[in-house]
């Protein structure tokens, strides 16, 4: 019905002016849409206090900072800054009869753009982040110096091929009335035709006060906001009667009883073939006002037990003369009354929608809730789960805080199914994955009762990096002197371990070690710790042999025999070596003691067998000194060889 507002109050525009000293922020939502092959367009729906945020601070968000990353790694791929649409101004009014509404404003903000981007076997995650909230929020622990991250999810293409996120169908509310009873469709669709399931959850922080615009979004996972120890997902906001969402239909119901702020996080999770693909994330900040109302319809439905089957319905509605109820069951009209606390008997069991209309000569307003006869028992299942985020491997652990039933069930999220009244306080996680952790409870004393939570844990791959380096001896002549070179992809923060070695070599690479003494030395590159969560860096150690300068001079191979006949082969006396690290001098002596060869005096290293009058010196056994010195070391030997010439 169209509502009879009178008049724009100013009656709380004390309380309201508190919140100037606030920020902006009051939530939003990420919505992504398949276009074709992998192309998506991106929606953030940002809303913002246009009442009392601070205007610069409304305008430096005229754009907006995505980022990008791996949803398994968790590793960064790219960022895009997108400027916003014109504001639209959030203005339904959720409740009739309102005779002096609330100084509230909101202002809805799209930032919208269509990116190629593929989400490969691992996934996409889609981030954005601002800081900071209302420093006045309730249920917050430092509310000004918490920030927000809104994230969507798309699946790998290799389990999902072509997904869109669902999208709510509605804005929030822009205020909340304190001591009025909210019934809010937040239900949402899904292009896909997907199944849709609605919970509440806690809310992301992120960004901070110091840097509340960040450059790009920080990596997942994120953390949730910390909410003061009287509240929790299980009463977001406290009240006559608890926020809460039908999980099937998406109908949110709250009735408040004290005026603040509240953040609250709506879900709407998205299955395809009984398994859950995705999620959208609505993060918003409730404001609850004092509202004055001209006729407020409002009535109790009493506690029933399931064999009850007569209902009186108590009238709580306010400045009301005359009423109309109408009982319907589907649709149909099963009575009607005027009274003010009627009583009627339903003759089968069912859920019913009971609508109250009270009235005055000004203004009327409406109220539908539902009763269900044969109502199960009044039953909660709910459990802590600590962590939310581990290495795969960890132990989690689990506190089970459910209502006392004889049956119920888990579902450890890991494919074996449900198990049956057994008491799990903790578990491991051997697989990296997302997993949801269900308990099923039942009550058999009177009516077939269940109730089902959920909760999510992520199990993170461990992954382990080896450092690498690489020895070289670059002056073969040389071998004292030795160069270590990082081959690793490692960040900064490594270190050398090297026997004998004292010197502090951090941080460098390549390294050059010289005046080695031959033999074996052990030489450990070090890694520095890792930043990231589930990594790990291991060190290398190699035993690395120094050679010594005899190594060098077996290098050179003297032979015994040579046959100075002409034939070509073997011809002349000489000495094969390997590389150039030293030099090589020859004399050669017959029997007598007497010089027949000398190649310091000679253009040659071969002794041909010739006297140097042109005659060929008769066969027999001669004797040879070999010097030997390096090049660059101060290092010489002598060498005796044996030679025979065959004529």
């Amino acid at each position: 019905m169209r509502p009879c507002i009178r008049y724009i109050g100013l009656l709380f525009g004390c309380f309201w002016a508190s919140l100037v000293f606030g920020t902006h922020i009051m939530g939003g939502e990420l919505y992504y849409k398949h276009v074709s092959d992998s192309t998506y367009t991106f929606s953030l729906v940002y809303y913002v206090d246009c009442q009392n945020g601070s205007p610069a601070a409304i305008s430096s968000d005229a754009e907006a900072i995505f980022g990008f990353f791996n949803a398994t790694t968790g590793d960064f791929i790219e960022k895009v800054e997108i400027t916003r649409n014109p504001p639209i101004r959030v203005t339904k009014l959720n409740y009739s009869c309102v005779t002096q509404l609330p100084n509230a404003c909101v202002d809805r903000y799209d930032y919208t753009f269509t990116k190629a981007i593929n989400p490969g076997k691992d996934g996409l995650i889609v981030a954005f982040q601002r800081c900071c909230r209302n420093h006045t929020i309730t249920n917050l622990i430092d509310p000004g110096g918490t920030g927000m991250t809104i994230f969507a999810r798309i699946p790998p293409v290799t389990e999902v091929p072509i997904n869109s996120n669902p999208y709510f169908n509605d804005n929030p509310p822009n205020f909340l009335c304190n001591n009025a009873p909210l019934i809010f469709d937040h239900s949402a669709s899904d292009m896909d035709g997907d199944s849709l399931v609605y919970d509440l959850f806690i809310p992301y922080e992120g960004a901070t006060s110091s840097v509340p615009r960040p450059s790009k979004p920080s990596k997942p996972p994120y953390k949730k906001v910390a909410y003061t120890s009287a509240y929790n997902v299980s009463d977001l906001m406290g009240g006559v009667e608890k926020l809460e969402i039908d999980r099937h239909t998406g109908k949110l119901t709250v009735w408040p009883d004290k005026v603040g702020q509240y953040v609250v996080g709506i879900r709407v999770s998205e299955y395809r073939d009984g398994e859950k693909i995705g999620e959208t994330l609505r993060d918003y900040q409730f404001n609850v006002l004092n509202c004055v109302f001209g006729v407020q319809a409002n009535f109790e439905v009493p506690e029933l037990d399931c064999s009850d089957s007569v209902v009186t319905f108590t009238n709580l509605s306010k400045n009301a003369l005359d009423y109309v109820w109408n009982f319907d069951v589907d649709n149909n009209l099963v009575g009607e009354s005027d009274q003010k606390h009627p009583t009627i008997t339903y003759s089968k069991k069912g859920t019913y929608q009971v609508k109250l209309l009270a009235k005055n000569k000004d203004c009327a307003d409406s109220i539908t809730k539902s009763v269900t006869i044969g109502q199960e028992d009044s039953i909660q299942a709910s459990f802590s789960l600590t962590p939310d985020t581990a290495c795969a491997g960890s132990m989690f652990y689990v506190v089970n805080t459910s209502d006392d039933t004889p049956d119920w069930f888990w579902d450890l999220g890991q494919g074996a199914g449900e198990e049956h009244n057994k008491k799990i306080d903790s578990f491991r996680v051997e697989e990296p994955g997302v997993y949801d952790i269900r308990l099923r409870i039942l009550d058999s004393a009177n009516c077939l009762s269940e109730k089902v939570a959920v909760q999510s844990l992520v199990s993170v791959e461990n992954r382990s990096f080896e450092s690498e380096f690489e020895v070289d001896f670059p002056d073969k002549c040389n071998p004292g002197t030795m160069v270590l070179t990082r081959s690793d992809n490692i960040p900064a923060g490594w270190s050398w371990e090297i026997t004998n070695q004292s010197s502090d070599y951090s941080n460098k690479s390549p390294i050059e070690l010289s005046g080695l003494d031959p033999g074996k030395i052990q030489v450990r590159l070090k890694p520095g710790l890792p930043s990231e969560r589930c990594v790990s860096h291991l060190p290398t150690e190699k035993e690395i042999e120094i050679p010594g300068l005899d190594a060098i001079q077996y290098e050179v191979q003297a032979y015994n025999v040579f046959t100075p006949d002409g034939d070509g082969l073997n011809d002349c006396y000489s000495l094969d070596k390997d590389g150039d690290c030293f030099d090589l001098t020859m004399v050669i002596y017959n029997r007598w003691g007497e010089v027949v060869f000398d190649s310091k005096e000679s253009q040659s290293q071969c002794w041909d067998g010739y006297t140097p009058n042109g005659d060929l010196y008769p066969s027999g056994t001669y004797f040879g000194i070999i010097d030997i010195s390096n090049k660059e070391l101060e290092y010489s030997e002598t060498l005796s060889v044996t030679v025979t010439l065959i004529r």
